[in-house]
């Protein structure tokens, strides 16, 4: 059962604001978008890949500080990081099976659990941070599905002979489009959580539920992230929103700081702060993160 709720949702194309229509939204909106970029900057003069193959022993990872180090799987992966590895030491992005590493400060030998999505196999990451790490080279990690032998005990290598990426092979859970991604945000913040469905190849991320009065121009709303999901080059994130003045206010999009691709309201109006309906929620769809989305990075 779908929860239909009722939202006020824009679309942030090109500086100008679209009301929300099921039936003409993608012919409006499609025209002037452009695909997501992938998380970067890659150095581009950076000697060849490190070439890493998982045979059961942890894999050994060292980053430069303050260097972005590129590292990919061969299928599509989630990673699990122990707590005192947060956004102040380890900045982490993941796009299929590629995790994107920056350190911002040199840290031991942490070991990190990768899991590749699908078949549910985990490896094992020994991960370490120091000033004395030059190297930014991207990292290949090759997994047991592209090492596997056949029965003449040669490698299993058709993929390369072919042409094509063990990770092209892999089936990749789907992008959801924006309105699946505002509408499953909204249900999150309202529906009953008997009702709650997360679509297939959304995940959920970790966000600093920290309020700033720098997403709406002006300093006169509240807002603070309270839960977020991924969906490929996606990022959608609830905002809660609330009136700090004593008048009423009327949301508009265009007021928005940061680099976001749709936003949506809950609610278009906010009463005077201290009525019960002086908050609502914000659905925002970024290609990055919600604190560098909100920074423009």
């Amino acid at each position: 059962m779908r929860v239909e709720l009722p939202i006020v949702m824009c679309m942030v194309v090109a500086g100008l604001a679209f009301a929300d229509d099921p039936a003409q939204a993608p012919a409006v909106a499609q025209p002037a978008l452009t695909q997501p970029a992938l998380p970067g900057p890659v150095d581009l003069n950076s000697p060849g890949p490190e070439r890493l193959i998982w045979n059961k022993m942890p894999l050994s990872i060292a980053l430069p500080v303050n260097r972005e180090r590129m590292v990919s799987f061969s299928v599509p992966v989630r990673v699990g990081f122990p707590s005192d590895l947060g956004k102040d030491v380890l900045r982490t992005q993941i796009v299929d099976g590629t995790a994107y590493w920056t350190a911002y400060k040199a840290f031991p030998v942490h070991r990190i659990q990768v899991q590749a999505i699908g078949s549910g196999n985990t490896y094992l990451v020994d991960l370490s941070a120091s000033e004395q790490t030059g190297a930014a080279a991207p990292v290949e990690v090759t997994l047991p599905e592209n090492t596997r032998k056949t029965g003449d005990g040669t490698a299993a290598i058709g993929a390369a002979h072919s042409g094509l990426s063990g990770e092209s092979q892999v089936k990749r859970p789907p992008q959801q489009d924006y309105v699946t991604l505002t509408r499953m945000a909204a249900q999150h913040l309202y529906a009953p959580e008997r009702l709650l469905r997360v679509p297939e190849g959304v995940y959920r991320l970790p966000v600093v539920q920290s309020a700033t009065s720098q997403l709406i121009r002006g300093g006169a709303v509240e807002a603070t992230p309270v839960i977020a999901w991924r969906s490929g080059a996606l990022y959608v994130t609830a905002v809660k929103l609330r009136n700090k003045t004593f008048d009423d206010l009327m949301l508009d999009p265009r007021n928005l700081r940061g680099a976001w691709l749709t936003c949506a309201f809950q609610h278009a109006r906010l009463f005077p702060r201290g009525d019960e309906k002086d908050t609502t929620a914000a659905y925002l769809i970024s290609d990055r993160p919600f604190e560098e989305a909100l920074d423009g990075r």
